[in-house]
């Protein structure tokens, strides 16, 4: 949301976080810039709370705060993966179960030396697994990228805003579409509006538990 956390920025980002809550529920966790020079106070008080739980008739999306304050590392931590647990005991098992936060859990292709992956990422894997978690969504890398590992989909948005672009990338965001069953993944132009489809996950709900049971990726 910011460049360096400093209150004129997020000042700015909090106009463009209400222009969004006037057209749809708008949800907002924290990235590695917007931590920086003690910028979570501008966040909390002008933004929301740095994680978050929406449940909806079809699935649950549970938001982190994977930030740490003036370094480009993240860590979700022992009380948010002790809080994480709680919510997701809450969640019941014949809905998609979806978990978001900024940092990415995995190493993203065609972006470089590999760095600032989630420190605890092996942890938060053990804990999402234990879950069944169906879907993990992150950012940071600049790059989107789709992969799938023990039938948990980690799905990576590209940069919206900003020309911080690797190789051939261009400013984009994803746009998910989940029914009954399918969840298909857009990947959508930011510049011209233009987007293809990504990723299409075929899902059932068998013994009451939710399910993908087959997938294609073309990113």
């Amino acid at each position: 949301m910011t460049t360096e956390g400093y209150a004129h920025e997020y000042e700015l980002a909090a106009a463009f976080a209400d222009a969004l809550r006037e057209i749809t529920s708008t949800y907002i966790i924290p990235g590695n810039h917007d931590a920086r020079n003690v910028g979570l106070v501008h966040f909390e008080k002008l933004i929301g709370n740095r994680k978050f739980v929406h449940h909806d008739s079809d699935f649950a999306v549970i938001g982190l705060d994977s930030s740490e304050p003036d370094i480009n590392d993240g860590q979700i931590g022992m009380d948010q993966l002790e809080w994480l647990r709680r919510e997701l005991d809450r969640v019941p098992d014949h809905l998609c179960k979806i978990v978001t936060f900024h940092h990415h859990l995995l190493p993203i292709p065609n972006t470089g030396r590999e760095r600032n992956i989630l420190l605890d990422s092996g942890d938060l894997l053990r804990l999402l697994n234990e879950y069944g978690v169906d879907f993990v969504l992150n950012g940071h890398k600049h790059v989107p990228n789709v992969w799938m590992i023990e039938g948990m989909v980690t799905l990576n948005s590209g940069t919206a805003t900003t020309r911080k672009l690797r190789g051939e990338t261009f400013p984009s965001h994803n746009q998910l579409r989940i029914n009954d069953e399918m969840i298909a993944v857009d990947l959508i132009n930011t510049e011209n509006g233009s987007k293809r489809e990504i990723a299409n996950y075929s899902v059932s709900v068998e013994n009451d538990e939710y399910r993908i049971c087959s997938y294609r990726h073309s990113v």
